[in-house]
């Protein structure tokens, strides 16, 4: 078969040879993600900068959809890969290009439609709102080719191929990179960043496309396989509908920071902007601890090696020693020059790090929790995985109901809530890994 079998060999190194791709990948992203408000912040101004910070719940709105389903065929194409079933890979696969692409659609329309209520209801401030608007606009348009996109690279990364998905970001995200300040300095502004990434997604998409038929029997696009399947279809909705509920969820609770991020206007939704910068360079460096977990974790299942999974989690926290210190490093010695690579204002600046000083230590724990959610992920459980979002996120809202009502600083009092909510997820993973219930589910399931 095509790939790599995880199952087999010196397990640190099958999991350092799926991760190191993966992480440069998501890296490249988050360059391309700190490059790009480098240059709103710098060419456009706070305005630029609060109109990234007010698109963001939407763009992660449609970003959760996208990954609940490309989510669900990872782990199916993962452990059917495990069981060496290259069948049911293409069975799987077609039927979630059919699908993915019908439900990418219709979300860009509710979403379009619905744009000027979810603004308004994240108190987005008058200055920026048309601006916010015009930028989702363009910006959703493109991501309907990024569902494809997602798609075959996570088909990639489940049969253990992550070099390729490496070379297919780094194409797509120079493009845009390049394309930013062009489109920005001949006069469309806000607007220009938002075609850049669509050309961008849309580039990226064609690429692997090209590819995946080119390359790969097991993965190409066959269209005998492309078909309405309700099994599958079952299937991927089964797996896929929590983790899209999950990350539903997550986006409420980034409505819910912008909203009282915008109750100090403009300077105080900047300042919540770049630390949400840092944040996604966190969160990304953790992705890829949560995608090699996922993939390993799915080949072992799909070959019935369910006694090995504990292995997989100590293996993943030795990968993870290094980010985590270099985090702690930027995050108690540089927090200000990070800053100061998005805007010179002082006011803005303060405001991030009164945001920041709270946040750190929980922003340290990040590659722990997404070990933890990988595995509980890969294994199928992902139901559980939206409960515990779900608790935690009531535990923020709860927690910022509470210091809100005592008028203290608004990016303070979402430093402790979101800190509270970190807290939360880890506990209550950390409680059911150690139990052992994912282990006698997956068994008894098997």
């Amino acid at each position: 078969m095509e790939g790599k079998n995880i199952t087999t060999g010196n397990l640190l190194k099958n999991m350092t040879y799926l991760f190191i791709p993966i992480l440069l990948t998501n890296l490249l992203n988050s360059i391309y993600n700190i490059v790009d408000g480098i240059w709103i912040g710098n060419l456009i101004g706070e305005n630029g900068v609060s109109v990234i910070t007010n698109s963001f719940p939407i763009t992660l709105i449609i970003s959760s959809i996208s990954i609940g389903l490309s989510t669900a065929v990872s782990v199916c194409v993962a452990q059917y890969y495990g069981a060496k079933n290259e069948e049911k890979i293409k069975q799987i696969i077609g039927v979630s290009y059919l699908f993915n692409t019908c439900i990418a659609i219709i979300s860009v329309i509710i979403l379009k439609l619905s744009l000027n209520f979810w603004l308004t209801i994240m108190n987005t401030p008058e200055e920026v709102f048309n601006l916010t608007n015009q930028y989702l606009t363009i910006y959703l348009i493109g991501f309907i080719f990024n569902f494809i996109f997602t798609i075959i690279m996570e088909e990639f990364r489940a049969i253990g191929n992550t070099k390729i998905t490496l070379v297919f970001v780094t194409i797509s995200s120079v493009l845009n990179i390049i394309l930013d300040p062009i489109l920005i300095k001949i006069g469309l502004g806000i607007k220009g960043a938002a075609l850049a990434t669509a050309i961008s997604m849309f580039i990226g998409m064609s690429i692997a496309i090209l590819y995946v038929n080119k390359k790969s029997s097991l993965l190409k696009i066959d269209l005998k396989y492309i078909k309405w399947d309700s099994a599958y279809i079952i299937q991927l909705l089964k797996l896929g509908i929590p983790v899209i509920l999950q990350e539903l969820v997550i986006s409420i609770g980034f409505f819910v920071e912008v909203k009282t991020s915008n109750g100090s206007g403009v300077i105080g939704s900047a300042g919540y902007g770049i630390v949400t910068k840092l944040e996604d360079l966190l969160y990304i460096i953790s992705g890829a601890f949560k995608t090699t977990i996922i993939i390993t974790v799915g080949q072992f299942v799909g070959n019935h090696k369910i006694n090995e999974v504990k292995q997989i989690m100590k293996q993943g926290l030795k990968l993870a020693f290094a980010p985590i210190l270099i985090t702690i490093i930027v995050l108690f010695i540089f927090p200000k020059q990070f800053c100061r690579l998005f805007v010179s204002s002082e006011d803005v600046i303060t405001m991030a790090m009164i945001y920041l000083s709270i946040l750190r230590f929980a922003l340290i724990a990040i590659p722990i929790r997404y070990l933890l959610r990988g595995l509980i992920i890969g294994t199928g459980h992902t139901t559980f995985s939206l409960l515990q979002i779900i608790i935690s996120l009531l535990i923020e809202f709860s927690s910022l109901f509470f210091l809100t009502k005592y008028n203290l600083e608004s990016l303070f009092s979402l430093g402790i809530a979101v800190t509270l909510f970190m807290a939360s997820e880890l506990i209550i993973n950390s409680i059911y890994y150690f139990s052992n219930k994912w282990k006698k589910e997956v068994i008894r399931q098997s």
